[in-house]
């Protein structure tokens, strides 16, 4: 082989490895994690309010009747999210603008093991507590996800105590690919089926996206 093949060989492999670096995925609620973007953790990140800020956003108490919701998806007005609240016990994502009101509601399902906090990895639970929205990104096997700041320093503790690990990787994310065309929503909104995660439909994933910056607000009730 001349020398000229060979460096021309050789060009074209670093080419090619530099396309193929492959994007960090979200871990599972299966996974011992700690999450890192671009090298940087979830407690690092500077998009996590301070506990000082959330305090002084989580003044403003709904109304019962905000959690009420009628469909699939009520889109009620345009905005920009400063708080999401999801209520387990209805199975409904509320999105709030700074003013407390209500900009959407959203039917979800939750983890299969729905009932009682989450206490460790494995449990199919859904968390409940105060957490912040610290990555988004497209995924392929569950369409746009959000994750949230899951364990906070309370979970942390809580699985300290009990000698568990607390897991991670809680999102909420849309639908799985065979009905990315929303046409099986009212059958998997009707069922829990996560690992603890919150499901929503691929068509209001859509309609929140880019209403939803990172650092927003989430509070997970009973």
């Amino acid at each position: 082989m001349n020398r000229g093949l060979m460096v021309l060989i050789l060009v074209g492999s670093v080419l090619f490895s530099a396309c193929s670096v492959k994007k960090q995925p979200l871990p599972t609620v299966e996974q011992n994690v700690t999450v890192e973007t671009n090298s940087t953790t979830v407690e690092e990140r500077d998009v996590v309010p301070s506990q000082i800020e959330i305090g002084e956003r989580l003044d403003i108490e709904p109304e019962k009747g905000d959690f009420d919701w009628q469909q699939n998806d009520e889109v009620i007005q345009d905005g920009i999210v400063d708080r999401v609240i999801v209520v387990k016990s209805k199975r409904v994502l509320v999105l709030f603008n700074k003013e407390g009101g209500v900009l959407s509601r959203h039917r979800i399902s939750l983890g299969e093991h729905p009932e009682g906090i989450k206490l460790q990895q494995g449990d199919k639970k859904t968390p409940e507590g105060i957490y912040t929205i610290v990555d988004k990104r497209s995924d392929p096997k569950y369409y746009k996800e959000m994750l949230i700041s899951y364990p906070n320093t309370d979970d942390r503790e809580r699985a300290k105590e009990m000698g568990v690990n607390p897991g991670g990787g809680i999102t909420i994310h849309a639908q799985v690919p065979w009905n990315w065309g929303g046409s099986g929503d009212d059958h998997t909104l009707a069922h829990d089926w996560t690992n603890g995660c919150m499901a929503m439909t691929n068509k209001g994933m859509d309609s929140v996206w880019e209403k939803i910056p990172l650092g927003t607000i989430i509070e997970i009730r009973e």
